[in-house]
């Protein structure tokens, strides 16, 4: 364990000293200000205003990841990937170092982006909704996106930044498609949904519309199963990588 805590200071350290950080604060302030300086002369009521504004963060977020994975591969890329492979033993330790240090940076900017907001747009004066819901929204948004931080972080470092990159246009455009009928009965199986589906329906909880619990449990059920399946391919994929591409 103090071991895999120094390689997380290290990844941090090195963030530091790139754009990594810096991207992680940077994109939520920017998504904020132009929908509250619109949100400020707009006539929609509030909630119009949040769900729309969380819809686009929740279908921004795979190219956002996979574009903040692309900058962790080249940041690497540039040092000859000899973070990785100079580890002795225990090759998974660097690189679920790396994921959970970029996943933790995630949080802290997911929290900017929606609770952020949320005390933002209240101190404008729209106080029919609390605080609260924006700090539970961050925590939905936020788990429903670790499996798409795992996901792309095999693809960028297995495939490269094209595939990456690729995958994270398709993504961010499946996600706006699940949240039509499209999504309906397969958004359970579908990575790039459970962010839209799971923060579109906290919504519609709290202003108490009808909504299938069986079918939530299920997409969170599946969420959980993909996350495992994929934890123990980054396991496989650790002890094997040696460069550029997976060599088995």
């Amino acid at each position: 364990m103090p071991s895999f805590i120094n390689y997380i200071k290290i990844d941090f350290y090195k963030f530091y000293h790139s754009k990594i950080i810096k991207v992680h604060f940077i994109i939520p302030v920017l998504a904020m200000i132009p929908f509250l300086s619109y949100y400020s002369v707009s006539p929609w009521n509030e909630l119009d205003k949040v769900i729309s504004y969380i819809q686009i963060i929740s279908m921004s977020f795979p190219l956002i990841i996979s574009i903040i994975l692309n900058m962790v591969y080249e940041q690497e890329e540039c040092g000859g990937f000899q973070y990785f492979l100079t580890t002795p033993n225990k090759k998974y330790i660097p690189h679920f170092s790396k994921l959970i240090s970029i996943i933790i940076l995630g949080l802290v900017s997911t929290l900017i982006a929606i609770l952020g907001f949320g005390i933002m747009f209240y101190i404008m004066g729209n106080d029919s909704i609390e605080i609260s819901f924006y700090y539970k929204e961050t925590l939905i948004v936020f788990s429903s996106n670790i499996l798409l931080y795992m996901i792309q972080y095999l693809v960028v470092f297995y495939f490269g930044k094209g595939a990456s990159i690729g995958i994270g246009i398709i993504g961010s455009l499946i996600s706006a498609l699940m949240l039509t009928g499209l999504g309906d009965g397969i958004w359970q199986v579908i990575p790039w949904a459970y962010s839209m589906r799971l923060s579109s329906y906290f919504i519609l909880y709290k202003e108490n519309i009808l909504i299938q619990n069986s079918e939530i449990i299920q997409g969170i059920f599946i969420m959980i199963i993909f996350i495992a399946i994929t934890f123990i391919s980054q396991l496989i994929f650790s002890n094997h990588w040696e460069g550029n591409r997976e060599n088995y």
